[in-house]
């Protein structure tokens, strides 16, 4: 297995979340498999496509609990992620349009 790069720790979970775009809409559901303060890794579904930016909705009951994302790596049916804040998003939504 290659060098770790991480700046935290992580913890394995086994979690569904929901994927929601940039605009908004709900783009599927995926499994995050682990998570440290700074991103999660993610089991995508074979129809869900994951794009670079969106927000992760970790909580169904209310979907006040999410982090805004951005692809780091994706390998076969994985993805990586980092957390960014609202700010970072933002300028990641300008930049890339």
């Amino acid at each position: 297995m290659g060098a770790e790069h991480r700046k935290s720790s992580r913890r394995g979970v086994e979690q569904p979340v929901l994927i929601r775009s940039a605009d908004g809409a709900i783009i599927g559901q995926c499994m995050m498999r682990d998570v440290s303060p700074g991103g999660a890794r993610l089991q995508i579904d074979g129809g869900v496509t994951v794009p670079e930016l969106f927000t992760l909705m970790l909580s169904k009951l209310n979907g006040k609990l999410n982090r805004h994302c951005v692809v780091s790596w994706r390998k076969d049916s994985e993805a990586g992620v980092r957390f960014v804040s609202a700010d970072e998003f933002v300028v990641s939504i300008m930049t890339s349009a």
